[in-house]
């Protein structure tokens, strides 16, 4: 088995950790790192045969379908090609049927919407097409002297509206 990392010093990091966690449970796993640039077109593809990989999503915009939709929908999914984000190749049908009344219902009602994307995640994670390692958080400090700090769930802090005394 082997485990594709990006060529960054991080990657190789948590491939190496991975590796020995799974030599210790008695697979014979050894670790890829390959350029930063074709590391994620080259693990979509499914004709590389990827079994494992250390990669990241990171939110184009606030909303649970940039994450749930994107990487676990039918529709992302195209074997053989290096533009299939849905790199587990996940596809159920009922879960996608979902995903539609979510997106409807995100608009119309939003607390139903919300109520949707929870059970399509609990969904998701029920059925396990990729093991999640963590979930980077981020803390903004900030001080008296800073003034009109502007937070954006998209963008986080926006340095540009702000300044010190």
């Amino acid at each position: 088995m082997t485990i594709i990392t990006e060529d960054s010093s991080v990657s190789k990091s948590i491939g190496v950790y991975l590796q020995d966690v799974l030599n210790q449970l008695g697979y014979k796993t050894s670790v890829k790192p390959i350029s930063q640039n074709i590391q994620f077109t080259y693990i979509q593809n499914t004709n590389n045969k990827v079994q494992i990989s250390v990669s990241q999503w990171f939110q184009d915009y606030p909303a649970p379908s940039n994450f749930l939709e994107v990487l676990f929908s039918c529709a992302s999914f195209t074997p053989g090609s290096d533009a299939s984000v849905n790199i587990s190749g996940f596809c159920a049908k009922s879960i996608d049927a979902l995903m539609a009344e979510a997106e409807t219902a995100t608009i119309a009602d939003p607390a139903k919407g919300a109520t949707l994307w929870t059970a399509i995640d609990k969904g998701v994670t029920d059925k396990a097409p990729v093991a999640v390692l963590l979930t980077p958080k981020r803390v903004d400090v900030v001080s008296s002297r800073l003034k009109n700090f502007t937070f954006s769930p998209q963008f986080y802090w926006i340095v540009s509206q702000s300044w010190v005394e």
